[in-house]
């Protein structure tokens, strides 16, 4: 019994006392180190404020600016070729690749001997024809006054019959030389105009004043009428042809008449700016994208400050809005939301977008004039934010 006691003791002190005191200096640590540790006093987040841009809304009505790009056109060319046949014996020394033709001015002229000639022979037949005509004529006077004679000879019986008959032939024979020998006259005198004009032709003179392109003559060239000599590109002259979509094409006719700014662009410098005016447009629908080909012809007075063949940008206005409210596109959110500030708090608003071009949108909706629109891009922007304004931005 006396050793289970002390089996019992040395195994309480062996074993269980080295625990409990483990445990107990563990529980006496944590309580030292709770009594000690440092009070943390709780700090309240302010709402963070955000700082924005804002534009205020103005209703008005609005004709927006659309872009398009083309390039210009002559209206007119002409193809140069001689109405005659000949060989060439004058060339202007201005028939050259590049130069300016003024209306008028001569070009070529062909060898026109044989013509002068032929013209000569003719005035020579007409003239002829004439004394012929005038002396018929009086022939046919006398013998006209002979047949009265002769009639009143026979009612007197002085004279025959047969020699009345013989009177009568005979002026009938010199009426008819008479008839014959006018219509030779005519068909003289149309032979002489046909000779003056083949003459005429023999020249080439300049249609319109334009630049002068692909030239091919030389002296002594013989020509027909298919021959062509250059081709000269009116230069007063020019339209740029434009598409505009199905929106606008629609009240095509509407905008005959309308102006337009024409832009020739290096890079990104406009090298020149003039003004043109929509003439026509073509009746046929681009199929691409369903709109149609408007015609703008460029003003006379500085047509020449952009050339032809120049790739240009078409200013124009195409759409009436009414009321509606211009923003930066900056301002408008997904799913066509805008955000406005009141109260120092973002406010949501629905809007419907009638416009978008060169970085601002056309819009209508829930919205009060002069409503100041957030333009500043948040990521996260969401109704209920607490902002501030830093500037107020109108749009011009």
């Amino acid at each position: 019994m006396r050793s289970q006691m002390v089996r019992f003791l040395k195994f309480l002190l062996t074993r269980i006392f080295p625990a409990f005191l483990v445990l107990g200096l563990f529980i006496a640590g944590f309580m030292y180190l709770q009594s000690t540790k440092p009070v943390v006093e709780p700090i309240t987040l302010e709402e963070k404020v955000w700082s924005v841009k804002a534009t205020p809304v103005s209703f008005s009505d609005a004709q927006p600016n659309f872009r398009a790009y083309s390039t210009v056109k002559a209206m007119r060319h002409a193809n140069l070729q001689m109405a005659a046949i000949g060989e060439i014996e004058f060339v202007s020394p201005n028939l050259k690749d590049g130069a300016i033709l003024k209306k008028g001015e001569l070009l070529v002229r062909l060898d026109t001997t044989r013509q002068i000639l032929a013209l000569a022979d003719t005035d020579a037949k007409i003239e002829a024809e004439k004394i012929n005509i005038a002396s018929l004529e009086k022939q046919t006077e006398l013998r006209r006054k002979l047949v009265d004679r002769v009639q009143k000879m026979k009612i007197r019986n002085v004279a025959t019959d047969a020699s009345l008959d013989e009177a009568e032939l005979s002026l009938v024979i010199t009426e008819n030389q008479v008839s014959q020998s006018i219509a030779r006259l005519r068909a003289l005198e149309i032979l002489r105009k046909n000779q003056l004009k083949d003459i005429e032709d023999a020249e080439l003179v300049a249609p319109f004043t334009g630049s002068l392109s692909n030239v091919n003559i030389a002296l002594g060239q013989r020509v027909t009428g298919a021959s062509s000599f250059g081709t000269l590109t009116e230069i007063n002259a020019a339209e740029v042809p434009f598409i505009v979509p199905a929106e606008i094409f629609v009240n095509a006719d509407r905008l005959l008449n309308s102006k337009v700014s024409v832009i020739w662009k290096s890079g990104n410098d406009n090298v020149a700016t003039i003004p043109a005016t929509i003439r026509r447009y073509q009746s046929q629908v681009d199929k691409s994208d369903g709109g149609g080909t408007l015609i703008a012809e460029l003003d006379v007075e500085t047509a020449t400050s952009i050339p032809v063949g120049a790739f240009v940008e078409v200013i124009y206005q195409g759409l009436d809005l009414k009321q509606v409210a211009v923003l930066p596109e900056t301002a408008l959110h997904e799913n066509n939301r805008v955000y406005s500030v009141v109260n120092g708090r973002s406010v949501a608003k629905q809007v419907e977008i009638k416009h978008r071009s060169d970085g601002k949108i056309w819009i209508t909706g829930d919205l009060e004039e002069n409503d100041l629109i957030v333009n500043t891009r948040l990521p996260g922007l969401a109704a209920g934010m607490k902002v501030e304004i830093s500037e107020i931005i109108d749009v011009e």
